[in-house]
Parts: structure tokens; sequence; C-alpha cells
């Protein structure tokens, strides 16, 4: 997540500053900025990010990193392709857009599930699997 939100962060720094925001700047027009423009700002280089990274080479930055790739459930060999990344991600943000609680629910559901899946993964039919 460090390694993939620094990219992101870089992201939207470069937008921000693009937009003719002066750096010194960035912080107060965020924080004040219209809700379309924060979802435009945050969550579409999110999705766009990781449908694009996990469906063309099945990791983000940060999944190299650690040394990890997402895979068919049933194989776990096979790419799960661009319409299943983008499920993932989208279930991922639902179960957070609900609250906090549903999204680290999510995340901590690997440590009682035999196949190690989050919910955004059974969602997807993808597993995590070391590389």
């Amino acid at each position: 997540m460090l390694v993939d939100g620094a990219i992101l962060g870089g992201i939207v720094l470069v937008t921000v500053v693009s937009a003719g925001v002066p750096l010194e700047d960035v912080n107060t027009t965020i924080l004040e900025g219209s809700s379309l423009a924060l979802i435009l700002i945050f969550i579409v280089p999110k999705a766009i990010y990781d449908t694009a990274m996990i469906g063309s080479r099945n990791q983000t930055f940060g999944k190299m990193a650690l040394h990890i790739k997402v895979v068919d459930e049933l194989d776990r060999v096979t790419p799960i392709g661009y319409a299943r990344a983008f499920r993932r991600w989208l279930s991922t943000a639902f179960l957070w857009a609900l609250f906090t609680l549903p999204g680290v629910l999510d995340h901590l559901w690997p440590l009682r599930d035999g196949r190690r899946q989050t919910l955004h993964d059974k969602f997807a039919r993808s597993v995590v699997v070391r590389t």
C-alpha cells in the first residue's frame, strides 16, 4: 500500500499542480474542493491504476515489491483480466465506502479463510499468490 500510495500521491500532486494550483496551496485546495473534484482527483486514478496493472501484469508496483500477484482462484496461474480486476477494485472501494468496519473486515478476512482470500478476492474470483 505504501509503494502504490506514493505513486498515486505523485500522480495526484502532478495533476493538481498541472491544473494551476500553487504548490503551497495544494492541501487547502484539496480539502476545500468539491466532492466531484475529490473523486476525480483520488478515486479515478486509483481505479485506473489498480485495474490496468492487475488486469495486464497481475501486479501493482507494490505487489511486485512484495513478490505477490493476483491470479484466477481455480488454477492459480491465469491472469484475471481487466473486467475482474475492476470488479476487485470496485468491491474493495464499496466495502470501504460503507464505513471503516467493512473495509477492515475485508482485509482481515484472509486470517480466517482457508484459501486466504479477502472478500474482494471472492467477488472477483481471484487469489493472491507468491511469485
